[in-house]
């Protein structure tokens, strides 16, 4: 499958671009609804992914075992940047879905970095779509939560 994978510099830099906007576009989610990670941390995880699985790529043709150890390393990388962003206090758990959303964009990297454009485009797509949506439908508890906890943070200073 990538044996005859001799990439053009112009086509290493199109997939650059493509995985580094798509994970803007997630990023810009994030922002766009005051979470954590934005656009700039959303591009590096795509495009950081991508770049990884090229040179897997371009070492599978002396180590048939690259890919796979590459892809074994950026899953376990990319949880460990994920499990960064999730806080627990008390019974809230926060940032399991911009955890989620790191994840996702590290997956998006790697798929436009094996060729799988499809896959890539239709996932980053995807995810954008289910996040704006899900950020957008109130959520009076948590909004409650927050308020609380802000007011509590002002009564401390």
């Amino acid at each position: 499958m990538f044996e005859s994978f001799n990439a053009s510099v112009p086509e290493i830099l199109v997939r650059l671009l493509a995985a580094g906007m798509i994970g803007g576009l997630i990023g810009f989610e994030r922002r766009a609804h005051h979470k954590a990670i934005g656009i700039a941390g959303m591009v590096l995880v795509a495009i950081g992914s991508t770049t990884f699985m090229l040179l897997a790529i371009q070492l599978s043709k002396t180590d048939p075992s690259a890919i796979s150890r590459t892809l074994q390393g950026l899953l376990s990388g990319i949880g460990f940047l994920g499990g960064a962003v999730i806080f627990k206090s008390g019974g809230d758990v926060r940032g399991v879905k911009a955890a989620a959303a790191v994840w996702i964009t590290g997956a998006i990297g790697m798929s436009i970095g094996t060729s799988l454009w499809w896959l890539g485009i239709t996932v980053g797509a995807v995810t954008f779509a289910v996040m704006f949506v899900s950020d957008s439908f109130p959520d009076p508890e948590r909004e409650e939560t927050e308020r609380a906890a802000k007011g509590a943070g002002a009564d401390e200073r």
